[in-house]
């Protein structure tokens, strides 16, 4: 269960990118990371979810950011119902943060108002190269037509579609390369 308010990302409804982004990461069955950050949290579902029903205990420590007041509002809310400890942290693309993390977890806007545009992507790609530790990863799902593999490879050594499903897919990044992913 979980809670959002009119206006937010996925109000009423679970995001259908989010729900892939979690059913990926089940399948990469990861070790419970020591630090975990979902950049652009909305309501926190991606942190809740990792925490509650992947990892089935939460890591030592826990960050969410957005820069919407309300959507902090609401995820401080679903971590307090799932009995989870949390940092939240209000700033634009984790602009305000410092603390590098171990698994980051993101399903960014790509889109301001009606205009599409990869500057967005880009922040965000940014944001994740920033924040994640030399051996940890970051996981972004976005729609399938975001050509987020290319725009990664600016800013990270690894880059691979863990999950597609034409809909959306599931992007793993990590600073080191890969020689093959976890499976």
């Amino acid at each position: 269960m979980f809670f959002s308010k009119p206006g937010q990302f996925g109000w009423q409804k679970t995001d259908a990118g989010s729900v892939f982004l979690l059913a990926s990461l089940e399948q990469l069955a990861p070790a419970i990371p020591p630090h975990l950050l979902d950049l652009g949290c909305g309501y926190g579902y991606l942190a809740v979810g990792a925490a509650t029903q992947i990892f089935n205990t939460a890591p030592a420590a826990i960050t969410l950011t957005d820069n919407n007041a309300a959507a902090l509002l609401a995820a401080e809310k679903n971590c307090a119902l799932h009995q989870l400890t949390a940092t939240l942290c209000a700033g634009d693309a984790g602009n305000t943060l410092s603390q590098k993390a171990d698994l980051l977890l993101c399903n960014p806007p790509f889109h301001q108002g009606f205009s599409v545009s990869g500057d967005l992507t880009d922040k965000f790609l940014a944001a994740a190269a920033r924040l994640t530790t030399h051996q940890g990863q970051a996981l972004f799902v976005v729609n399938a037509f975001i050509p987020l593999e290319q725009k990664a490879r600016r800013f990270f050594a690894h880059s691979q579609t863990l999950a597609n499903n034409q809909q959306f897919k599931v992007i793993q990044l990590c600073h080191q390369k890969q020689s093959k992913a976890k499976k």
